[in-house]
């Protein structure tokens, strides 16, 4: 029969081990997600691209891929926007997230000030940085 401490010290393991689990899960996520809407955008160039070089062609149908054109770009910027959006909201969850980790787990708390490199993090360029600059793209290709 287990003492009754060892009870209670089995449960806070298993209880930092979903923690840790669900601060790896939720780090990875802002990751797959930035991707996911990376690749979309690049595709919705693709197509912003070819349609905009067939009204180059001249022909009949040039006023009408123009206003494709426009309209994929429309999309790609309120993608880009929802980019944004799902990134931000999601950022702030990893923090309070990660925060929780920092207090419960010493051993990464250390690592992370042992690792800490100088300079702006990476997690804000990746989920504010990416997308501006794709609002930006979207916004000229609109303007053209």
């Amino acid at each position: 029969m287990a003492a009754p401490g060892d009870d209670a010290a089995a449960e806070q393991r298993a209880q930092d081990d979903r923690l840790w689990q669900h601060g790896l899960h939720e780090d990875g996520m802002v990751f797959q997600r930035g991707n996911l809407f990376l690749l979309a955008q690049s595709l919705q160039v693709v197509a912003y691209a070819t349609v905009l070089s067939a009204s180059s062609r001249g022909g009949s149908g040039a006023h009408s891929s123009l206003l494709a054109a426009r309209v994929i770009a429309a999309f790609g910027l309120v993608l880009t926007l929802s980019w944004l959006y799902v990134g931000h909201r999601h950022f702030w969850y990893d923090k309070g997230v990660q925060r929780r980790v920092e207090e419960r787990l010493p051993d990464y708390r250390e690592t992370r000030r042992a690792s800490r490199a100088p300079g702006p993090s990476s997690m804000p360029l990746i989920v504010y940085a990416l997308p501006i600059l794709a609002a930006v793209m979207w916004l000229i290709l609109l303007l053209l």
